[in-house]
């Protein structure tokens, strides 16, 4: 009986590194996107009902995609809102209940209930048409023991995924 655990853990880091490639690839699509079209486009997350929801917008007017730009609906919906717990259960946007480090480079700590989206106040993440975006990291977990992280390197673009290793106290590639 005491492989049941096990493989409810294994489970459920299955399902957050799934969440995290899924995520990537969403972004990865995004960026594409702002190339092809020549045009800045975005992922906007937003806390509705105790999660949150992403959606994601194109530059109406020229100046990238904007909080207030959205409001007004002069940067249009193209996409969602979709909700990440619909599609893997029990993972979502969060953080462990425990302090651990941040994803490398970073060298402080993740309390329980920091922030899981920093991309500053906004929380969007915008890829240009030169493929730049903006900074930072979107972190998924089980709320137990499993978490992992997509970090968005801004001057390229570039995405990655990283894993928590319990064991090891830090972050896997």
């Amino acid at each position: 009986m005491a492989a049941a655990p096990a493989l409810l853990a294994a489970l459920s880091r299955g399902r957050v590194a799934a969440a995290a490639r899924d995520l990537q690839q969403e972004l990865a699509r995004l960026r594409s996107e702002a190339i092809a079209s020549h045009r800045s486009v975005a992922m906007r997350l937003t806390w509705s009902g105790g999660r949150y929801l992403y959606a994601f917008y194109a530059d109406g007017d020229g100046d990238g995609v904007r909080a207030d730009d959205v409001a007004s609906g002069r940067d249009p919906l193209i996409g969602g809102p979709r909700d990440l717990c619909s599609r893997y259960e029990g993972i979502d946007f969060g953080l462990l209940a425990e302090a651990i480090p941040e994803v490398p480079p970073g060298s402080g700590v993740l309390t329980p209930g920091s922030d899981p989206v920093r991309f500053g106040r906004s929380d969007i993440i915008t890829f240009t048409p030169r493929g730049t975006s903006s900074s930072g990291t979107l972190y998924f977990s089980d709320g137990r023991g499993a978490v992992a992280a997509v970090v968005v390197y801004g001057a390229t673009g570039r995405l990655r995924i990283w894993r928590f290793d319990r064991d090891r106290w830090s972050w896997m590639r």
